[in-house]
């Protein structure tokens, strides 16, 4: 399955039954818009632990991962529509430009708010993309 993203207008709560790679223990995100494409994702539970997180058509228009069928079937997404898709970046510090991760987008069901950030396999995305500026 294919999928794009499309923006989303309001902050919701997303639960990620995993947790994020690295961060298991961490299951709820508020989500809210910063600009157009652009989310804050802070854990409810810590205030203080978050991800600022892009829609990827904004900034990788070529950016179209598959994900597995398992995963679109636990998530309950039967279309690319059902589905929102989100990349992790990384700020950059000391002048170096920021970056999102390419190799783990996160997957969210938009009806149930459920994610889950999928590692893709055999798809040759980096696991940095300098993120191009505006």
């Amino acid at each position: 399955m294919t999928m794009t993203a499309e923006p989303t207008t309001s902050s919701v709560t997303l639960h990620l039954p995993t947790g994020m790679v690295g961060f298991p223990e961490s299951t709820e995100f508020s989500l809210s818009e910063i600009e157009s494409g652009v989310y804050e994702m802070l854990s409810v539970a810590d205030q203080e632990f978050g991800f600022v997180v892009i829609e990827p058509d904004t900034y990788f228009p070529d950016y179209s991962p598959v994900i597995d069928p398992a995963t679109a079937q636990r998530l309950g997404i039967a279309s690319a529509d059902d589905a929102l898709m989100l990349l992790v970046v990384n700020i950059g510090t000391d002048g170096e430009p920021p970056v999102a991760n390419l190799l783990a987008p996160i997957v969210v069901n938009r009806a149930t708010k459920t994610a889950t950030q999928v590692v893709l396999a055999d798809q040759d995305y980096p696991l940095r993309g300098t993120i191009p500026l505006r």
